[in-house]
């Protein structure tokens, strides 16, 4: 989302063999793309608008056996990505063969533009009129749905399905909904880390930043102090003074040294590093500003208007920093952002890319010795009115171990056995960069739980006031930014309390 720095949903081609397409821009971080224009449109069913904008044909009568004599389990796609042709494409053939594959279950394929999915996913919940299975979905649209998708652990535990395959933290990664329910099982993934231009390292002859958590950078530990200090030497103006100069013109740079690009302007994505937090206390009604959160603002803060190696909101949407895409114009050295930027680092041809392959992927820096890297992930869910449980679990089952059905969302898949045409994908793009996917594997062990996307009542209007604050801090200098900070904590506590799903 230029002019923000909310990013795009984004996940474009990367590949001439293997197109992982998304929409550009969207109000949320997340990785969920808008569908492509349906190609065809369907009869509207009972339960929605006419016409609806689905892609596939109209969902067949559940009530009866499928055309291979089991049940059928409607799967719907349009929360998060699905609705682009090669999406579709794959998705159908996924469809095809499993129906052909048995005879006990028979998958009824929904796809609905991205843009109304929600929508008509809400109007068939309240006509009872509902799918089995909705995704892929991320932890963003799953709060839309939070009372309505079922707990999938009785399932996990009854079939013995298999969550040792994945990384620890991330077996517990969908413990998000009320009480902890287990609101999807782990699929594709999009860790966040740092990526960094090995021009302007090479420039201030600056050793390149680690690849493993742990490792120290110049005798020192890897964290946000030692961002801060590179930083700052990575920060120059026009007359070449970086900002750890006496001579430094703050009111002239041309080369920023960090940000945290497309944080979509949340505070709790941005301040990640510093540790999981989140707006809302355990007792699930109370609105609160962790410390982690408010150390993280101070140093953002600080570091965009006393020592400047941050861009402020201005100059993030100036055409030094692309207008709202700062790394991929060549002028900031730094950023921390999720595998889904492989799209948009340099411009689709025959524009010529800055950046180029001088590409360098580093681990994410840590705090008080612990490093916490923000985290999105798609899954599938299950919603609590299914007829059908077993066979709608099964379903997902299949769904949810589908390593090309990840990557043609342009997943990282949560299987460490599935990852390879996915990393075959990037490196083809990017073919002189040598990238070290040990990186993102790293930081998928280090997850924030809480997550920042994680449900809070009346989460659109919550979101609304802190996007408030997070685009504020950034556009002018805060006389007191723990006062401001207490002032969103205020106005978030009279969201919750008038919250129509706030916890009982």
């Amino acid at each position: 989302m230029h002019g923000t720095r909310s990013g795009p949903r984004v996940l474009l081609a990367l590949t001439a063999t293997i197109a992982i397409l998304t929409a550009a821009c969207g109000a949320t971080a997340s990785p969920a793309p808008s569908s492509a224009s349906p190609s065809t449109v369907a009869a509207s069913q009972a339960a929605t608008p006419d016409p609806t904008p689905l892609v596939t044909a109209a969902p067949i009568d559940t009530s009866v056996p499928g055309p291979n004599g089991g049940v059928v389990v409607r799967w719907f796609v349009g929360l998060g990505a699905g609705g682009q042709p090669q999406q579709i494409a794959t998705q159908t053939q996924f469809v095809t063969d499993y129906n052909n594959s048995q005879k006990d279950v028979y998958i009824s394929l929904e796809i609905y533009d991205n843009k109304v999915a929600a929508n008509i996913l809400k109007t068939q919940i309240a006509a009872s009129n509902a799918p089995d299975i909705i995704g892929p979905v991320g932890v963003e649209g799953l709060n839309l749905f939070i009372d309505q998708v079922a707990d999938l652990q009785p399932h996990i535990d009854s079939t013995g399905y298999d969550m040792s395959k994945y990384p620890e933290a991330m077996r517990n990664f969908f413990k998000i909904g009320k009480g902890g329910a287990t609101i999807g099982v782990p699929f594709g993934t999009y860790p966040s880390f740092l990526w960094y231009n090995k021009k302007l390292f090479d420039e201030a002859k600056l050793p390149y930043p680690p690849t493993k958590v742990g490792d120290q950078y110049q005798g020192k530990p890897w964290d946000v102090a030692a961002v801060r200090e590179i930083g700052m030497k990575l920060t120059v103006d026009k007359n070449g003074n970086d900002a750890t100069n006496a001579s430094f013109d703050a009111a002239n740079i041309v080369q920023w040294g960090f940000d945290s690009q497309w944080a979509d302007n949340s505070p709790t994505a941005e301040t990640a590093l510093f540790g999981a937090s989140s707006f809302l206390a355990a007792d699930g009604k109370t609105a609160e500003i962790p410390d982690a959160l408010r150390t993280g603002i101070k140093w953002f803060n600080d570091g965009v208007w006393k020592d400047h190696f941050i861009p402020t909101q201005n100059q993030v949407n100036s055409d030094l920093l692309a207008k709202g895409n700062p790394f991929s114009s060549g002028n900031l050295a730094m950023v921390e952002i999720h595998t889904w930027y492989s799209c948009c680092v340099n411009p689709a041809p025959p524009a010529k890319p800055i950046v180029g392959d001088a590409i360098g992927w580093a681990v994410a820096p840590a705090y008080n010795g612990k490093t916490t890297a923000k985290l999105h992930a798609d899954t599938f869910s299950m919603l609590k009115t299914t007829k059908h449980a077993d066979a709608a679990f099964k379903v997902l089952s299949a769904l949810a171990a589908s390593g090309p059905l990840a990557t043609i969302y342009g997943a990282m898949p949560a299987d460490e056995t599935q990852q390879q045409p996915f990393i075959d994908s990037v490196n083809k793009a990017y073919p002189g960069a040598k990238l070290d996917w040990s990186v993102p594997t790293q930081m998928l062990a280090n997850p924030d739980i809480p997550n920042h996307q994680a449900w809070v009542p009346d989460y659109a209007k919550s979101k609304a006031a802190w996007q408030a604050f997070g685009v504020g801090y950034r556009t002018n200098q805060s006389a007191d930014i723990d006062k401001d900070l207490d002032t969103l904590k205020t106005t978030l506590q009279g969201i919750f309390d008038a919250a129509p799903d706030k916890n009982p």
